[in-house]
């Protein structure tokens, strides 16, 4: 599906919720309404990038193979289009259903110059593949040894992909360390919960400096039951307490437990993106990290809570 298509539809189901917010004016349902908002506008694009990413990078993985096959059919005699129209037969894997799109053009006589611009339109944010067809299109329009060049360009580009793929096993040891850091936070967090927790619970009302009195416990408890201004993270909290089961809305637990929940989601989806953008030199390439983080978060999360393990 379009990726223009995804987002409008992210957007349309993103008012319709608005709508709803519009009409219940609650602040719970605000921050949970808001939530679901950003979710369904970005996520759905989001993944339709990523596939985008995915499929552009083992087309480029294939490119070099077709430019070498295309050399070798001029070599023997045929032109350019009959070399094209002699590999579409050829399995390219994720490039196979591009290669038979040229095949088809020609069959409608449409110009070897449009089709290769429309190839190359279709991976715009493919610079290698870019390129490539770009230097193909002017060497065929110029004459000249053509199966030469472009086994020199599929050398040049298994070039880089070797390049590349030694780049990204350089880095997988920092990937390594990445989701090492993600899941000691985690850790951490659990640790933090479990065993200051109980001991902020068991403090009272003590007396301050000055006679200004110091409350230890959840903060949020002034704003159980008010409409006070500024309380609307609490009121996210309560709701996230009652949903997953941190505990009673006035307990410690509750604010804490939510407080760390909060801040490891965000912990997952920064860490993942980041590791995208270390591995694959991309953001959209973070996306699956950032799900595998955080997903794995929440159920460890919920898990442990409920199991009462802390």
């Amino acid at each position: 599906m379009d990726r223009n298509l995804i987002l409008i539809i992210s957007v349309a189901v993103s008012l319709i919720l608005l709508t709803v917010l519009l009409v219940f004016q609650d602040v719970v349902l605000f921050i949970s309404i808001l939530i679901l908002v950003v979710i369904f506008t970005l996520l759905p694009y989001s993944f339709i990038r990523f596939l985008e990413f995915r499929r552009i990078k083992s087309a480029e993985r294939e490119f070099p193979k077709f430019l070498h096959d295309l050399a070798e059919a001029k070599r023997s005699g045929l032109s350019l289009i009959q070399a094209i129209n002699a590999c579409a037969g050829t399995d390219y894997g994720a490039l196979t259903k591009d290669v038979i799109k040229l095949k088809h053009q020609l069959s409608w006589n449409i110009p070897l110059k449009t089709v290769l611009e429309n190839f190359r339109r279709n991976f715009a944010k493919s610079g290698v593949i870019n390129y490539a067809t770009m230097v193909l299109e002017q060497v065929e329009e110029s004459g000249g040894n053509t199966e030469d060049i472009m086994d020199s360009l599929a050398n040049n580009i298994e070039s880089l992909k070797e390049a590349e793929e030694e780049r990204k096993s350089l880095m997988s040891q920092h990937v390594t360390s990445m989701y090492a850091i993600f899941f000691i936070f985690l850790g951490i967090v659990i640790a933090v919960i479990k065993f200051m927790t109980p001991l902020i619970q068991s403090q009272q009302e003590i007396g301050g400096y000055g006679g200004v009195t110091i409350i230890a416990g959840n903060p949020c408890n002034v704003c159980i039951g008010t409409n006070i201004a500024g309380c609307e993270i609490c009121e996210l909290f309560f709701g996230m307490c009652t949903l997953f089961g941190f505990g009673a809305i006035e307990s410690v637990n509750c604010y804490f437990k939510s407080l760390y929940f909060i801040m490891t989601i965000i912990q997952g989806v920064f860490s993942g993106i980041i590791i995208g953008q270390i591995s694959s030199n991309s953001v959209v390439a973070g996306i699956k990290h950032s799900l595998v983080l955080t997903l794995s978060a929440i159920f460890l999360f919920i898990t442990l809570s409920l199991a009462g393990i802390f």
